[in-house]
């Protein structure tokens, strides 16, 4: 899943709010159970070491967002945080 190129448009500025959002979707999900175990260890792995905010961090973030609760990930991106270019990107992605 190729998720540099949404991950660059999202401003550097804003992406420890966006990290929160994420964190927030992905465990409050219903759809919890559908989290590759090894996806979950990576993203604990890049939030131990405060590297969520990383071009990486956000990327594996984005991945579980999709992976869980798509339509969610992309309405919260575009109507919350004015992430219009990412959605569109992840529309794309996700179809």
């Amino acid at each position: 899943m190729e998720l540099a190129n949404p991950v660059k448009t999202i401003p550097v500025s804003i992406r420890e709010v966006v990290v929160e959002k994420l964190t927030d979707l992905i465990l409050n999900s219903k759809n919890a159970d559908n989290m590759p175990s090894g996806l979950a260890k990576l993203i604990l792995y890049y939030w131990q070491r405060d590297l969520l905010t990383s071009d990486i961090g956000m990327e594996r973030l984005l991945e579980a967002a999709i992976l869980l609760e798509p339509s969610a990930t992309c309405t919260m991106l575009e109507e919350e945080l004015g992430l219009h270019e990412a959605a569109i990107m992840l529309k794309e992605i996700i179809q």
